[in-house]
């Protein structure tokens, strides 16, 4: 999916990650999400993606067509009330990285991010975050240098906040970790 195509599907993410960006006119990137199992990239209603994704690694999406996705809007409640819920989520997302960006320290940027990473499927799991997200993907998101994100990568290894195997990193206290967030909200 490429920016400025016609958006002519609606994407749900089987398994697999992608990272989603918006390419800037001196031919930067600006990472402005990451797409994992079970998240949605709706089409519907935009006539063009606002926005490209790129595999992270293997990456497997069901592709529905935006007519037959504007059909079932159409024809069923549950449909319509489920891209509803999507939008919502969206919206909040968006609101809560502008909170981030406008207010929060690198630590809190951070944090946040982790946090949201290890509880993107639900509160009953944690999950690590992407080994396939680089410290520049992440630095790039939370608006912040690459030194800046493996220095309080180690202040959070150091403090058993995390563990780092490999590129995988584990949440180890995700109490402490929402603690540091919500001293900026």
């Amino acid at each position: 999916m490429t920016e400025s195509m016609p958006a002519n599907m609606h994407f749900h993410v089987v398994s697999g990650g992608a990272r989603l960006f918006k390419s800037l006119p001196d031919g930067r990137r600006q990472i402005i999400g990451f797409a994992h199992k079970g998240d949605v990239l709706p089409a519907y209603p935009c006539t063009h993606y606002h926005y490209s994704a790129e595999a992270m690694h293997t990456l497997r999406v069901t592709c529905v067509p935006t007519p037959y996705l504007r059909h079932l809007h159409e024809t069923s409640p549950g449909a319509c009330a489920a891209s509803l819920h999507t939008a919502r989520q969206v919206l909040v997302g968006l609101h809560n990285r502008l909170l981030m960006l406008g207010r929060q320290t690198a630590r809190e940027r951070l944090a946040a991010f982790l946090v949201a990473q290890g509880t993107r499927m639900g509160r009953g799991v944690l999950w690590p975050v992407d080994p396939a997200i680089s410290r520049a993907d992440i630095a790039d998101f939370l608006g912040l240098t690459t030194e800046t994100v493996s220095r309080l990568l180690s202040a959070f290894h150091r403090e058993k906040l995390i563990s780092r195997q490999r590129r995988a990193i584990h949440i180890l206290d995700l109490d402490r970790l929402r603690a540091i967030v919500a001293h900026s909200e």
